[in-house]
């Protein structure tokens, strides 16, 4: 299964809204851009209450607590006293070959439950909500669009359900529904020690949680609990003085040790394999060392209140990196490498360890405190995290967070009080009532805001971006629009020239604000407009109403002979390519190449289109960046 839309109302400060994630360029990877206050975090905590993995299930909401007042937490604020209604988080799910066979299956295994075969339907509608009246918490309930007929085994006819099998039916889809783990920034705060034997709180069971996702990668069967037996062994229960000479003379300790080991070399290979991958760095000679230390056990006396010995000693890990001799905590390092190690550690092992079921990661801020490089650097590994049915969402107010491959499948994040210019005081001490959090595609927001003249303005108004004289000094090359920048970037990333800069606008009659910076300031953008009649027209008025340069105005025929647009660099092998590739009938339309070339940024991926393609346009670049180089200011 996958998810395609998150329909929610009354969560919080969340009125009513949907988050759509069919994907345009078929990347998982889905942005939530806001101020802070916008209410990113909520939507966030609105879509994990789903479906929560148990790993951040338990992180976020405290075991000891009990439904209804998980269900009060998530009530609207103003209306805590009196809210009647529901609170309700709708998913639609779309089913994949071989899920029907699998719910059938585990109806059966577990509940001794007969699935009617051949009625699912492609996509299914579930709806978790909680009901309240006059404030009261009256119940969780779960509603389905599509209820098959069931029987038991001794039984017949297949029939309608009774209330007591729509409950198990339920619980059959949501065994298969993609399991949801949310990373909040906290729990990046990597600890000095991980215990495995049983602690108190929720964070040091979500790294021992972590620990064991490492253990069942080596495929050998470990869990936290072949250590934890060893160490608390019947002959092992004594006092911590009596307990240290004989374990250092057992064979429990060489056992601990090889298991020890086995997630050393894991970690090494995954972490470290990964690390080589993103930043592009040699990583051999390195490796991750888990190490692991005793401590004498502690149990609590609620009649003095205070931890006294026991016989149940403890253990706990913690991670080094291996350099030569040399060795170093991971918890001491920098705040960078601390994050993307964390990261990584959570993401690569619980793929891997979620026994085939799907994730939807969630992160709220991620990399928000790390340099713009290692921001970019992050974003990059996110298609490798969402493969297959996993899917990755993050909250970002950071505009190097955001690739501008992906901007179809960017949510901007709004409620009534966050105005770009309102105040940040003011946002934050916005009344409960005037909270109407929402979510809106990325091009529905464009298009409410067409005085914008570039195709990424609406995100750094949004954003709440100041550009300073230094950012808009930057040399860089002005195209009509993201068909022409997805095209020239597609090769650009490819072969380069790697300094070279490209920014799209929205039209050809868009290039005003620009053209007047440039003149204003001295900035050097060079200016490419097609060599059709309204590029032409263009051309002619931006020189005579804005005083634009003749050298920093250029239509695309003056570097391509004969070429009126962008899309007359295809030649008729690259435009048979690209129809392949799409597995389209027929040639494919200007719409049809904008979304190949924008799906193989997206994806980081490359299709040869010839020779002749790669060629002229290469040659097209490369003369760009020459003329941008002489261009003075």
């Amino acid at each position: 299964m996958r998810y395609e839309k998150f329909s929610i109302k009354n969560f919080k400060g969340i009125k009513d809204t949907t988050v759509d994630l069919r994907s345009l360029t078929n990347v998982n990877v889905f942005s939530l851009v806001g101020l802070n206050e916008s209410g990113k975090t909520t939507l966030l905590e609105a879509i994990h209450s789903f479906a929560p993995d148990d790993l951040s299930g338990k992180l976020i909401t405290a075991e000891s607590e009990e439904d209804a007042t998980i269900a009060q937490a998530r009530v609207p604020r103003h209306k805590l006293a009196n809210f009647s209604g529901d609170v309700s988080v709708e998913a639609t799910v779309v089913l994949q070959d071989g899920d029907e066979e699998k719910i059938r299956e585990y109806a059966l295994d577990e509940y001794d439950l007969q699935i009617e075969k051949g009625d699912f339907p492609d996509r299914i509608v579930i709806n978790k909500i909680h009901r309240f009246d006059r404030g009261d918490f009256e119940g969780d309930f779960v509603e389905m669009d599509f209820l098959p007929k069931v029987k038991k085994k001794k039984q017949r006819n297949f029939r309608k359900q009774t209330p007591e099998d729509i409950s198990l039916i339920w619980n059959c889809f949501y065994a298969y529904v993609p399991a949801i783990a949310y990373y909040p920034t906290f729990i990046f705060d990597f600890p000095d020690r991980i215990y495995l034997t049983p602690r108190r709180g929720s964070f040091s069971r979500f790294y021992k949680s972590v620990f064991a996702d490492v253990l069942s990668n080596d495929g050998q069967g470990y869990t936290t609990d072949d250590i934890i037996r060893r160490v608390r062994a019947p002959e092992l229960l004594m006092a911590w003085s009596e307990f240290l000479p004989k374990w250092t003379m057992g064979d429990s300790r060489a056992k601990v040790k090889q298991i020890v080991d086995r997630a050393s070399a894991s970690m090494t290979h995954v972490v470290l394999g990964k690390w080589n991958k993103i930043f592009g760095e040699d990583a051999s000679g390195k490796e991750v060392a888990v190490e692991y230390e005793l401590e004498e056990g502690r149990k609590y006396n609620a009649e003095t209140k205070s931890l006294e010995p026991s016989d149940l000693h403890d253990i706990y890990v913690w991670f080094e990196i291996k350099d030569g001799s040399r060795r170093f905590k991971v918890n001491d390092r920098s705040l960078g490498f601390r994050w993307f190690f964390a990261f990584l550690l959570f993401t690569q092992f619980r793929v891997s360890s979620a026994s085939g079921r799907p994730l939807l990661f969630l992160f709220d801020e991620p990399a928000s405190n790390l340099h713009a490089a290692a921001q970019q650097k992050l974003i990059e590994s996110f298609p490798e995290i969402a493969t297959g049915n996993n899917m990755l969402i993050y909250s970002t107010h950071s505009h190097y967070m955001i690739d501008p491959a992906w901007l179809e499948q960017c949510f901007i994040v709004t409620n009534r009080a966050d105005a770009p210019d309102g105040s940040i005081i003011g946002n934050a001490l916005i009344d409960d009532e005037a909270l109407d959090i929402r979510a809106a595609r990325y091009r529905a927001f464009l298009n409410e805001n067409p005085s914008d003249t570039s195709y990424f303005q609406p995100i750094k108004d949004r954003l709440d971006v100041v550009p300073s004289r230094f950012d808009y000094s930057l040399p860089s090359i002005v195209v009509e629009g993201k068909s022409d920048y997805h095209l020239l970037e597609y090769v650009r990333r490819r072969f380069g020239p790697d300094d070279l800069r490209l920014l799209p606008a929205t039209g050809s009659g868009t290039f005003s604000a620009l053209i007047s910076l440039s003149v204003g300031w001295g900035t050097k953008f060079l200016f490419m407009l097609d060599s059709d009649g309204a590029g032409l027209k263009e051309k002619a008025r931006y020189s005579s109403d804005f005083g634009a340069r003749s050298d920093a105005l250029r239509t695309i025929q003056d570097y391509v002979p004969g070429a009126k647009d962008i899309e007359s660099l295809l030649d008729e092998r690259a435009r048979e390519k690209i129809r392949d590739h799409l597995r389209l009938t027929k040639k494919p339309n200007k719409k049809q190449i904008q979304r190949f070339f924008q799906e193989m940024l997206a994806k980081g991926e490359y299709v040869p289109l010839g020779n002749s393609f790669i060629a002229k346009t290469k040659n097209l670049l490369t003369k760009l960046g020459t003329d941008l180089d002489d261009l003075h200011p």
